[in-house]
């Protein structure tokens, strides 16, 4: 009865602490289900609105499946971080909450709890000691992999489920307990993949060690495996997981978002600026390695982990430590530690600047690639570490010394901590108010018009950051503007030639608000509808475009749409061309090289539009390109048109040493100075289609520099 009494106790402590957290994370005004705006401006925000447009749809099967938000992506809210498994819950619920709310304070909540509650239930089967392990369990509750990851993604606030794991791994024996770490592989893919992978990694290496070590059966091992992975399959399948290719599962950032041996020393997280140390300098890692390889441990953990490394050499403490060098469990868990950090590491292993890289054949790359941000993988290692330093120290010394000294470095950790704890605690206000003062235009469009679009289609729409709060404000019922995490990549380039097959065909949407992706989308658009009944607004920073329209342009809009023309192209200026820059010589049809030198046209047909600074004669224009060309089309056609006239056709082939073709413009095809060039392609391929990437771009020519000249 004491025991269950002294449990309650602790497990009200526990409630305490989390909600005192939760109001210093996210405030007072913010605990409440009916509040989102503060959920905005923040990475929050992609999950707040991934869950807006899975609440206000139907259902649909698969459960997951949330197609409002990114029209033509091939969406769930998998890919949204909205923690599918509330997601689930709480749509079921929607009839009981009316109007808009949020999960997402309820899930901070248990995440605090269960961060507790798993780190203290560890250290006491270790110590049984209740003050011991109260102190141990604070320092997973501000850890800075932990506190950090609030503030930006919420499903990865979730790492009590790593805490799960090591507690299952430590004390139960994974052959034994199969339903446990069945349920724990379910319950981690409703949360996110991430979480998955690794417990899976974990329960299937603690499966083939005990097989090795306790020689069981083979084919019991077979069965069970075969018995979980298609059940497994079937709740990724519901959920959503299965929304977008299995190809567009492979990430870009594999090797790049990784750890750094030096990244548990490295206070600095480059995504938002902030030092988590008063004493520690930044040390200077590449942005991916601050970004996803951010796995600082804090002073007081530093200190303490080497305070337990010393103590466990110690031959003065080798009797102490007899539990803990002879627990099987215990060495199991740091071989597949050691494992895991090579899989963080990547194939790039870096100690600071210094890289050593190692080749790998470009299908392993491509399997490793599903986990594109490694560097997470350690989170459960640096957890694992602070156990075994926690325990070391309780087995060492009497129970008041061990008290005395984890305190001690608990202090340490919180003073050097709270560098970049103060950043993220606001108790009494919420933190990055949403700034939702936009332009009266939009509310008044978004009256009558409830799809919003953009004009270049991708997974992470610049539009998002300033128009999430308006989306939901508003009542927008369909939107591409999205930040997702993954999306169908072929599904979204047939969006995109479709969009501008149907532009090019002035043929527009009638209940949709367009935001205009760059200038040279602009200039474009203003050739093809400038005598129509579109009307084209330049409000906060933003041109959107509406049919049927026009008569709400004010004169400011007049006066700016006016003076939009094609860019000046000089007479015997040699132009370099990057996707990246803003004022262009391009339109429709065109795609980036991952910010090098050169813009790829995409699709069937892609647009140049410029000028010329004077009255010329004919002129000619100097192309230097690269050639998309692979076995599956050896030779790449394609027609090229001067201001919508047939010009001539064009073959190119691997054969073409000097790389540059010229167009002749007749000046007689020259309209006001305006010159539009468009490649109409016979036979692009994408990447995907040969086999060399998920890339499902069907590219063309990748256009360098351009020239013009008077002839």
């Amino acid at each position: 009865m004491y025991k269950l009494l002294l449990n309650n106790k602790i497990n009200l402590l526990f409630l305490f602490i989390s909600f005192l957290c939760l109001v210093g994370i996210v405030g007072v005004e913010n605990i409440s289900f009916k509040s989102t705006k503060w959920l905005h401006n923040l990475e929050t925000s992609i999950a707040q609105t991934g869950w807006y447009f899975f609440k206000n749809d139907i259902w649909r099967f698969p459960l997951g499946s949330n197609p409002n938000y990114g029209i033509s992506l091939g969406n769930s809210i998998i890919f949204s971080d909205s923690i599918p498994i509330l997601a689930l819950l709480f749509k079921s619920l929607r009839s009981f909450i009316s109007g808009n709310f949020q999960y997402f304070s309820f899930w901070y909540f248990i995440c605090f709890y269960l961060q507790l509650l798993f780190s203290f239930k560890i250290l006491k089967k270790f110590t049984n000691s209740i003050p011991y392990s109260l102190v141990g369990s604070l320092f997973f509750l501000i850890a800075p992999i932990f506190i950090y990851r609030i503030n930006f993604h919420a499903t990865l606030s979730g790492q009590w489920i790593l805490l799960f794991t090591l507690y299952l791994g430590l004390f139960y024996k994974a052959d034994k307990e199969k339903l446990l770490w069945f349920l724990l592989l379910i319950l981690s893919s409703l949360i996110h993949f991430y979480f998955m992978a690794v417990i899976a990694v974990i329960y299937s290496l603690l499966r083939i060690f005990n097989l090795k070590f306790e020689k069981e059966n083979f084919y019991t091992l077979l069965k069970d495996f075969l018995t979980i992975t298609p059940i497994l399959l079937l709740t990724l399948y519901i959920v959503g997981y299965f929304e977008i290719r299995m190809a567009d599962s492979l990430g870009v950032g594999f090797a790049y978002y990784k750890l750094n041996i030096l990244s548990i020393f490295d206070p600095i997280n480059s995504h938002s600026s902030i030092s988590w140390s008063w004493f520690l300098p930044d040390i200077k890692l590449s942005a991916g390695e601050e970004i996803e390889g951010f796995n600082y441990f804090g002073l007081g953990q530093i200190m303490m982990v080497l305070f337990a490394l010393i103590l466990l050499i110690n031959k003065n403490y080798k009797t102490n430590l007899v539990s803990i060098k002879s627990n099987k469990e215990i060495k199991i868990f740091l071989i597949i530690s050691l494992f895991l950090t090579f899989w963080a590491l990547s194939n790039k292993i870096s100690l600071g600047t210094y890289t050593l890289e190692i080749p790998i054949h470009k299908y392993l790359f491509a399997a490793l690639s599903i986990i594109q941000s490694s560097g997470r993988i350690f989170w459960i290692v640096n957890y694992l570490l602070l156990i075994l330093s926690i325990i070391i120290i309780f087995k060492c010394f009497d129970k008041k010394k061990s008290l005395l000294i984890i305190t001690l470095f608990l202090i340490i950790q919180v003073a050097d901590v709270s560098a970049g704890l103060k950043k993220n605690l606001r108790p009494f206000t919420p933190f990055n108010s949403t700034d939702d003062s936009k332009d009266q235009i939009w509310e008044a469009l978004a009256k009558k018009y409830k799809i919003l679009k953009t004009t270049y289609l991708i997974s992470w729409s610049k539009f998002y950051g300033s128009f999430a709060y308006f989306i939901e404000k508003n009542y927008i019922e369909k939107t591409n503007i999205v930040s997702l995490a993954r999306m169908n990549r072929k599904a979204a380039a047939e969006a995109r030639y479709h969009l501008y097959n149907n532009f090019r065909n002035k043929n527009l949407a009638s209940d949709t608000i367009y935001l205009v992706d760059n200038l040279g989308h602009l200039r474009h658009l203003k050739y093809i509808f400038k005598n129509e009944n579109v009307g084209f607004f330049y409000r906060d920073n933003v041109w959107a475009m509406v049919m049927n329209e026009k008569g709400l342009m004010n004169d400011n809009d007049k006066k700016i749409f006016s003076e939009i023309s094609p860019k000046l192209l000089k007479i015997n200026e040699r132009k370099d061309l990057y996707f990246e820059d803003e004022d262009n010589f391009y339109g429709f049809g065109w795609s980036h090289n991952s910010n090098r030198l050169g813009i790829w046209s995409e699709g069937p047909m892609s647009t140049l539009f410029f000028k010329t600074d004077k009255k010329y004669g004919d002129l000619k224009l100097e192309i230097l390109y690269d050639a998309y060309i692979t076995k599956k089309n050896d030779t790449l056609e394609f027609g090229i048109y001067i201001n919508n006239s047939f010009d001539k056709n064009m073959k190119l082939t691997n054969n073409n040493q000097n790389k540059k073709f010229e167009i002749i413009i007749k000046k007689e095809l020259i309209n006001e100075d305006e010159i539009k060039i468009d490649f109409n392609f016979t036979n692009p391929v994408s990447p995907f289609e040969v086999f060399e990437s998920p890339d499902s771009r069907k590219l063309g020519i990748l256009i360098k520099k351009i020239k013009i000249e008077s002839i």
